[in-house]
């Protein structure tokens, strides 16, 4: 046996103003529980975004090193490694580990890198866009050798009121810059070059010159010579 469904109904008509001063205070209060839960959530909204800005201005004014391979602009496929703070404020005893240390061809040199202050002792302080490049390796010496392509190197350093920044870890890996087609660009010292090359050949091209000058001087003063010694029997031979 099923039941009918109970229907709920309101008769307003026999509410009396109690009753209605009753509903409207409910009414009222609701109405202000809401408003209050909205203004709430509104001031959470606000917070977690002024919150967020701070953060956000604070980030980009913090310092940010980047280390990292670069061609080098004078010598060609040569290869720098380069440090540089791309922040927007001052980075403080910046500090570089490198796993494994760095090896290269140029190490025979007596300036190995990785003995170099840069790496041994670190940088104390680094302005923004600073930027310290040091020769690392010449690329065709290097590709004919078992030295190490791959290097993983962890800058830690602190930010202008002295605080540690977390560690930026990089992985430097020679290998991605082989079968890389290039395009030359020849700047003022390839011009100062060429034309060093160009004096030395203009040089020498004088220098030849003039020997072969001397030798044809030669050659006529000899030949000047022996006309000379065949002219004097004649004109003894003539007088006798």
């Amino acid at each position: 046996m099923t039941s009918a469904p109970t229907v709920l109904a309101v008769d307003f008509g026999s509410w009396k103003p109690n009753d209605w001063s009753a509903a409207a205070s409910v009414a009222t209060s609701v109405l202000t529980l809401l408003t209050v839960v909205i203004a709430l959530l509104a001031a959470l909204y606000a917070r977690q975004q002024v919150t967020l800005a701070r953060q956000l201005r604070e980030e980009q004014a913090q310092p940010f090193v980047v280390v990292d391979f670069q061609d080098n602009p004078a010598m060609r496929q040569g290869i720098d490694f380069v440090v540089e703070n791309m922040g927007q404020t001052l980075a403080k005893n910046v500090r570089i580990v490198v796993d494994p240390p760095f090896s290269s061809t140029l190490d025979e040199t007596g300036f190995p890198l990785k003995d170099a202050p840069l790496i041994a002792q670190g940088i104390p302080s680094l302005p923004p866009r600073k930027r310290i490049a040091a020769l690392f390796d010449s690329a065709p010496e290097r590709q004919a050798t078992d030295l190490p392509s791959r290097y993983t190197a962890t800058v830690h350093f602190e930010d202008a009121r002295g605080r540690r920044q977390e560690p930026l870890t990089y992985i430097l890996d020679l290998s991605v810059r082989r079968k890389l087609l290039s395009v030359s660009e020849y700047g003022v010292d390839d011009g100062v070059k060429a034309l060093r090359e160009l004096s030395k050949t203009l040089k020498e091209m004088r220098s030849e010159l003039t020997r072969e000058r001397q030798r044809q001087s030669a050659i006529e003063r000899a030949r000047g010579q022996a006309r000379s010694g065949d002219a004097a029997p004649e004109s003894a031979s003539d007088s006798a």
